[in-house]
């Protein structure tokens, strides 16, 4: 299911308040433009969110943006 910019608005105008700020963060990361390579646990977190969004498992917050 490809996520448009119009349902991204959506998803985010639906964020509690107090999880903007984690999403905030997590969009600075993606937009850095850093040479630092991806760790493999990283990777595969990814791959596991990317294939569970794929067969149209719902994901909560935490899932996508666990606590660090």
């Amino acid at each position: 299911m490809a996520l448009s910019g119009e349902r991204l608005h959506r998803v985010m105008d639906d964020l509690p308040a107090d999880k903007l700020p984690a999403l905030a963060d997590r969009i600075h990361t993606l937009m850095d433009e850093d040479d630092e390579p991806v760790d493999v646990k990283m990777l595969a977190e990814y791959r596991r969110i990317r294939d569970e969004m794929r067969r149209g498992k719902p994901l909560s917050f935490d899932d996508v943006f666990p606590k660090r």
